[in-house]
């Protein structure tokens, strides 16, 4: 019998309408619907587990983890349920509990595409690497066409060094459905997939962050050598460093209007059309270049500070409005005071190399440890690695100051978070990207305190061979 008018509605219909609210992303609704429904029936684990999600959605993280467990705790057969609590769980950087969550998730339901994915990138972030493309094939055994898969399967693979399928899989990055730094761009030009350049305008464009220009500009002369006159679009900040890298022939600002060419591709699609391996990364060093008159300017500025000269960056470019990024920021950046026992080195002149509002964190140090800041006078990428000329090392977490330093073939030391990005390899100290680079990764997430201590007890050495070769050099 049909409610009679003015009867107040029932369970179904409310939980019909905070499905509505929810699907169409109304989520202070569907949340306020939801918890009416609970006062009435507290255990009801599918209004859990949907609270949990909009929950999830609305980034209260300890919420949706409460939820979605009570609700999975209800109801242990939902597959989906343990799955989405394990995402949940993981967005509190709890992946051993995430993996179990998801684990069970997968015995539920194998033929759960989402929860093999899932379970991939808790494996991969516990560095559990094999396991991890394990998960994602399996994934994508279920959903073939899925670019995400695709695209989480090539970080698995590249960090691993298995380039041949892991460049290859990373050109699902470009698919309209995944989310990433930037959208995918439409060009007038065809896509160059091979055919003979000789005689031919290639522009070779920009895609992501500022490293990113940095590292994949390198791959100008290669492209050169096949006969292309290259155009490279970058950033503008980078537009007149990176106009000496070879086999350029000309640069323009991303967002600039485009010059006339016949073919374009996207500098990190480079490596796949052009075969790179492990053994065969182009590292000829350095392949940029300061202007003479910018490095001899920074020269007067550092001659002052006596001792081994060192180039500090501790965090990165936060990006809050891009929440993948945000994320891995949050995970690749420390606090300046977490430096403080390399600061106290005894011998070391630090010279920040830090933008951005991390910078503030210097005014709180004692001043006798805060690193020499110039960074305001520095206008673009040409003045900072006029500086970094003048400076003996580098040490960085990872941001485009790093590829910079390597890119001029300046000893750096590169401070990288657990699992970190898939450029830097697994368990390596080098990298064939940068042959000066040295590589201090985390031993566990969040651990900065042990990378402190090693590259700590690294530049005390540093120091040490640093004042006998100057010795050396005075009794000649």
């Amino acid at each position: 019998m049909p409610d009679s008018p003015g009867s107040p509605p029932t369970i179904d219909q409310l939980f019909a309408a905070a499905l509505t609210h929810h699907q169409a992303q109304r989520l202070e609704a569907a949340e306020a619907l939801y918890r009416h429904i609970l006062i009435a029936i507290p255990h009801q684990a599918t209004v859990l587990h949907n609270l949990g999600l909009a929950m999830r959605q609305r980034e209260a993280s300890a919420d949706a983890v409460r939820l979605l467990r009570r609700a999975a705790f209800l109801n242990p057969g939902h597959a989906e349920g343990h799955s989405n609590l394990g995402v949940a769980l993981r967005d509190q950087d709890r992946h051993i509990e995430a993996a179990a969550a998801l684990e069970q998730a997968v015995k539920l339901r194998p033929d759960l595409a989402e929860a093999h994915n899932n379970l991939g990138g808790v494996y991969k972030e516990l560095g559990r690497y094999d396991e991890a493309i394990a998960a994602f094939r399996a994934a994508l055994a279920l959903r073939p066409g899925h670019p995400e898969i695709h695209c989480n399967l090539a970080a698995a693979l590249l960090q691993q060094g298995h380039y041949d399928e892991g460049w290859r899989e990373h050109e699902w990055r470009l698919h309209e459905d995944v989310v990433s730094w930037d959208r995918p761009r439409s060009f007038a030009q065809p896509l160059w997939t091979g055919e003979d350049l000789a005689g031919k305008t290639l522009l070779l464009h920009s895609e992501q962050a500022l490293g990113d220009d940095l590292q994949f500009s390198r791959y100008a002369t290669p492209l050169a050598a096949r006969g292309a006159r290259v155009i490279l679009e970058v950033a503008p900040s980078l537009t007149t460093l990176l106009r000496t890298v070879p086999g350029v022939a000309d640069v323009v600002a991303k967002g600039e209007t485009l010059p006339d060419y016949d073919f374009h591709l996207s500098g990190m699609s480079a490596p796949h059309r052009l075969g790179t391996t492990l053994e065969t990364v182009p590292a000829a060093m350095p392949y940029i270049h300061a202007e003479q008159t910018r490095i001899d300017f920074w020269a007067r500025r550092l001659a002052p500070l006596a001792g081994f000269k060192v180039g500090l960056v501790w965090a990165g470019d936060p990006r809050p409005q891009n929440r993948l990024a945000y994320a891995i920021d949050r995970r690749r950046s420390m606090k300046l005071a977490t430096l403080q026992p390399l600061l106290e080195l005894p011998g070391v002149r630090f010279v920040s190399l830090q933008r951005g509002d991390a910078a503030n964190q210097i005014a709180s140090l004692d001043p006798a440890l805060r690193p020499h800041h110039w960074m305001d006078e520095i206008e673009d990428f040409a003045d900072s690695a006029a500086l970094i000329c003048g400076l003996d090392l580098v040490i960085s977490v990872d941001t485009s100051v790093a590829h910079l330093a390597g890119a001029l073939s300046k000893p750096v030391w590169i401070l990288s978070r657990f699992n970190g990005c898939w450029r830097w390899l697994e368990g390596r100290e080098d990298s064939p990207w940068y042959p000066s680079a040295r590589l201090f990764h985390q031993p566990a997430a969040g651990d900065w305190e042990s990378v402190v201590a090693q590259v700590t007890a690294a530049l005390r050495e540093a120091i040490v061979t640093f004042t006998d070769h100057r010795g050396k050099k005075s009794d000649g």
